[in-house]
């Protein structure tokens, strides 16, 4: 099993270490270690240790997998160029119940983190550090750019662009084509119309 390690230990890490725990019930994956954060220290989350600071992981000597669960897309950004050091991987995290349409044409980044029952249609890109909750529907011809959080039950229709660091709030509907900028919040239950 490889060795992975959260780094925040808040809600979403949480969910992040039921998500790893749902891939380990199918297929013995991931070996978890704990969570890395710098506001909590000699705790136990879940039954899983802090580990450290997140400067720490700097220091690791061995290749281990690190996932960010931060759901501020902007923060989230800044403690990943914190980390610079080559023995750290970011892989893709996926619960066992998500469906894509057609894998030949939904592409992932790395550190991507896709919670249950997340649907994906076809024609898809999801760049780096993208953070997709629960039952969120994306459609055809959609990208998603690096460090976007995309809450619960989103629904984002055909051809558009979420520009980087944008968080999407809960039960939000994005209508189709419609762009939206680096950096915008958009609140729960918004509907944005083209």
């Amino acid at each position: 099993m490889k060795k992975i390690a959260i780094v925040g230990s808040g809600g979403l890490g949480r969910e992040l270490l039921g998500i790893i725990q749902s891939i380990n019930r199918k297929i013995e994956t991931w070996d978890i270690l704990g969570f890395y954060d710098d506001n909590l220290i000699s705790e136990k989350i879940n039954g899983y240790p802090i580990i450290g600071k997140i400067k720490e992981l700097n220091d690791i000597r061995e290749e281990i997998s690190v996932v960010i669960a931060i759901g501020n897309p902007r923060v989230k950004s800044i403690i990943k160029n914190k980390i610079n050091n080559q023995n750290i991987i970011f892989p893709n995290i996926i619960h066992p119940s998500v469906e894509i349409y057609s894998s030949d044409n939904v592409t992932f980044g790395e550190g991507v983190v896709i919670a249950a029952n997340v649907v994906f249609t076809v024609n898809i890109k999801i760049g780096n550090f993208v953070y997709i909750n629960t039952s969120s529907v994306i459609a055809h011809d959609t990208c998603i750019n690096d460090f976007s959080m995309i809450m619960p039950t989103v629904s984002i229709s055909a051809g558009g662009e979420i520009g980087e660091r944008v968080y999407i709030g809960n039960g939000a509907k994005i209508d189709y084509y419609v762009n939206i900028p680096d950096d915008t919040v958009i609140s729960s239950g918004t509907i944005l119309s083209g």
